[in-house]
């Protein structure tokens, strides 16, 4: 959402919903547009709100005051340290949040491993905003919980010790149970550094992919702004910077798709489809735009119509035929076959590339994972399957791959099961 709107999140509670204090927030950014905007919005959630937007009112109200939660630029410095580091030494018990702007994204990822909850990206999302401020002050609240906890089994501890032999087995058994939820916590920790070490990999890959189109877009209407230069000239550059335009909008929606596939939020719009007219008119796609392929189809002669969320049945079927490019030969045939057994439909796209190795095999269709190849020119998010095998899991299929019987140099065929009666609703 753009800096200045405030509008208000779906079902967010009021000021009254948080129990017990009011939570205090202070807001630290020499731009001051975007104070009065995050101040608002956090105002709304029910939030006491401070705000600084300059270093010595920084230090004064955290040397002044208890705050729960710190928001504060990256680029803002105290003393020559930045904003959320003077919080951490003034204040160390508040959770502490970046806030960043895309071409500063390094300034972020560093206050993360300073120990920063999370970071947000200007101009602020409401919803991202709210989200992101509710799970710091869950966090900090059960961070409480828990030194309230241990400081009870602790003092629970030294009553056991003064009880009979009764006693002493239960301290035995809450021993045991406490070394248990320690070795649960601990597994916690391993999910959560496996998540964060994830969530730096994507940030990188974003950065990298989306300057891939960016930077063509910027060379290319700079080239086009020249006085002298001629129409088709001209022309030939408005195109480039449409294709690239349309990438990185293929980009960013591979990213939302990714995302709702992650958080259990993607849904499906089921409706009757011939998936076989769906795959012939996406080949048909393919071989006018990519002439150095061959690209063959085998299908059925009458209709195979089923309900599926045909947008989402496209958008699977063109990562494979996509993926089937980059990894094929030169001068290989990409084939496409649709055939129906019984109550199944099975869409397949096969190539003549490098096949892929067995140890890969497995790991392929995880999100951000792409092939190792020797090719240096194959480029991706490494999204493409995750999002295919996903939509065929929403849909009760599953997405199955196998390099070609004869031998794994001959390619791999990457086949689509779809059921073909309406699945499930929760689906």
């Amino acid at each position: 959402m753009p800096a200045g709107s405030s509008r208000r999140i779906s079902g967010a509670p009021a000021a009254s919903s948080w129990p017990g204090q009011v939570p205090h927030a202070l807001i630290a950014d020499a731009d001051t547009a975007t104070l009065r905007t995050l101040g608002a919005l956090l105002r709304r959630e029910g939030l006491q709100v401070a705000l600084a937007s300059d270093s010595e009112t920084v230090t004064r109200l955290l040397s002044e005051r208890a705050f729960d939660l710190v928001l504060a630029d990256t680029q803002l410095t105290v003393g020559g340290a930045t904003a959320l580091a003077e919080a951490a030494r003034l204040a160390p018990d508040a959770t502490r949040i970046a806030l960043a702007t895309y071409t500063a994204l390094d300034s972020a990822l560093l206050a993360l491993r300073a120990g920063a909850y999370n970071y947000l990206m200007k101009p602020v999302d409401a919803e991202e905003l709210s989200l992101t401020m509710r799970g710091a002050l869950e966090r900090r609240q059960l961070q409480r919980d828990l030194d309230a906890r241990v400081t009870e089994l602790q003092a629970a501890h030294a009553e056991l010790t003064r009880v009979n032999e009764t006693l002493r087995r239960q301290v035995a058994d809450a021993t045991a149970e406490l070394e248990r939820k320690v070795r649960q916590l601990e597994e916690a920790n391993q999910r959560l550094r496996d998540t964060q070490e994830q969530h730096q990999r994507f940030i990188q890959m974003v950065a990298h992919e989306m300057r891939g189109p960016l930077n063509p877009i910027i060379n290319y209407a700079q080239l086009a702004k020249r006085p002298t230069l001629d129409a088709s000239k001209r022309d030939e550059f408005m195109d480039s910077v449409i294709e690239n335009a349309q990438r990185l909008n293929r980009l960013v929606g591979d990213l939302q798709t990714a995302t709702r596939l992650s958080a259990g939020q993607f849904t499906l719009r089921v409706e009757l489809c011939d998936v076989a007219q769906l795959v012939a008119d996406l080949v048909a796609d393919f071989r006018a735009i990519v002439k150095e392929r061959a690209f063959t189809l085998e299908r059925p002669d009458d209709p195979v119509v089923i309900a599926v969320d045909s947008d989402r049945v496209q958008q699977a079927t063109r990562n494979l035929l996509d993926n089937a490019v980059k990894y094929s030969a030169p001068d290989g045939a990409i084939e496409a076959r649709i055939w129906r057994e019984r109550d199944e439909v099975f869409i397949s796209i096969g190539d003549y590339g490098a096949g892929i190795p067995e140890d890969q095999m497995r790991r392929i269709t995880e999100p951000f994972i792409r092939l190792e190849t020797n090719a240096s020119d194959v480029s991706g998010s490494g999204l493409g399957l995750f999002i295919t095998c996903g939509i065929a899991e929403a849909h009760g299929g599953e997405l199955l791959v196998r390099n070609r019987k004869a031998a794994r140099a001959q390619g791999a065929i990457f086949t689509l099961r779809l059921p073909a009666h309406l699945p499930h609703p929760s689906a």
